[in-house]
């Protein structure tokens, strides 16, 4: 009798060996629902306006919608969006925080099953790598701050005319 007709509920084999593209992109569209864009904002400008977005998304080599994007970022104290050797080093500062905390939850695991480690060892990492978190978690909060300082200066200034 097959399993279908015996009730039980059919489980899925996976090959061996790495997924393809296609089951790389199923798993990433369920890891970033959460960040898809689906809300539209729309509004109009005049020509003067149009013109001199245009020309200054054209300078920066940003399309209009990824202009806009970063600009609502900066005003929603989203922090900014980086570029070039920024991006690099936002990239890195980031491997390294996950890095930590792989090995925060490794240390923890250990302890969780009984085993022992030398506690002034332990200590001494986690001070360390909870004054490196501390740093970080300022700097992201300096770079959002200015972010939106520019973006509130840029709006007083258009006011202001």
């Amino acid at each position: 009798m097959c399993a279908r007709r015996a009730g039980h509920v059919r489980v899925r084999q996976f090959a061996k060996g790495k997924p393809d593209a296609k089951d790389d992109r199923r798993m990433a569209d369920k890891r970033h629902y959460d960040r898809r864009k689906t809300r539209f904002i729309g509004f109009r400008v005049d020509e003067t306006e149009a013109a001199a977005f245009l020309s200054f998304c054209e300078a920066r080599n940003l399309t209009t919608t990824e202009a806009l994007r970063r600009m609502v970022r900066a005003a929603s104290d989203m922090g900014p969006t980086f570029d070039g050797e920024g991006r690099v080093e936002v990239v890195e500062l980031t491997r390294q925080l996950r890095a930590i905390g792989v090995n925060l939850n490794q240390a923890v695991h250990h302890m969780n099953a009984g085993n022992a480690f030398p506690g002034e060892n332990v200590r001494a990492w986690l001070i360390e790598a909870h004054g490196i978190m501390r740093t970080l978690d300022a700097l992201y909060a300096s770079l959002t701050y200015r972010a939106r300082r520019r973006a509130e200066t840029a709006i007083e200034k258009d006011c202001a005319s």
